[in-house]
């Protein structure tokens, strides 16, 4: 039971991810999650209270995937500036993936933000931890401030970034310079 149970939030979330980047999160309804998950309202709000839920659902879902990037990139061949570059340019490609298009990426940004903002904030604070961790492995001091440094900068990076390639040679380019 537990399995369709499981599967079933995994399809409304997808349905309401899929929704939120096309229509928006003020444009999208529980209704309509519902709708495009193909199930009766009362299975969507047995399964969450609002969308409000709904959405800090898809971020936290969002969150456990760009970490799982992060490490696999962070855990690869290279030096240490290559495997931290690789980490946060998979993170960031992984979010730049799946907005690609939207036009209500901002929207989303925000409201992410005002959703899991404590949530997004110890995720980022574990990003820094591990980078710093690899810093300090090198002799680099002050590790966490570099950390902290390098993790803003890619995050500026992809916020602008127009493609794929572009946020990762940015991103390298970024911390080879940093830690050159």
């Amino acid at each position: 039971m537990a399995s369709g149970s499981n599967e079933r939030r995994e399809r409304l979330l997808d349905a309401a991810q899929y929704l939120f980047l096309r229509n928006g999160f003020r444009g999208t309804s529980m209704e309509a999650i519902a709708r495009e998950a193909r199930v009766a309202k009362p299975t969507l709000y047995g399964n969450f209270q609002d969308k409000d839920e709904v959405l800090a659902a898809t971020t936290s879902r969002l969150m456990t995937r760009l970490a799982e990037a992060f490490e696999r990139g962070l855990g690869g061949p290279g030096s240490p500036a290559e495997r931290i570059a690789r980490a946060l340019g998979d993170k960031h490609g992984l979010v730049l993936e799946l907005l690609a298009g939207s036009p209500h990426a901002e929207e989303l940004y925000s409201e992410h933000s005002r959703l899991s903002g404590a949530a997004i904030a110890e995720f980022e604070a574990s990003l820094v931890a591990r980078i710093a961790g690899q810093l300090a492995d090198m002799g680099m001091m002050p590790a966490e401030q570099m950390a902290r440094i390098i993790v803003a900068g890619a995050d500026g990076i992809a916020r602008h970034a127009g493609d794929a390639a572009a946020l990762r040679a940015d991103i390298g380019f970024l911390v080879r310079r940093l830690l050159a």
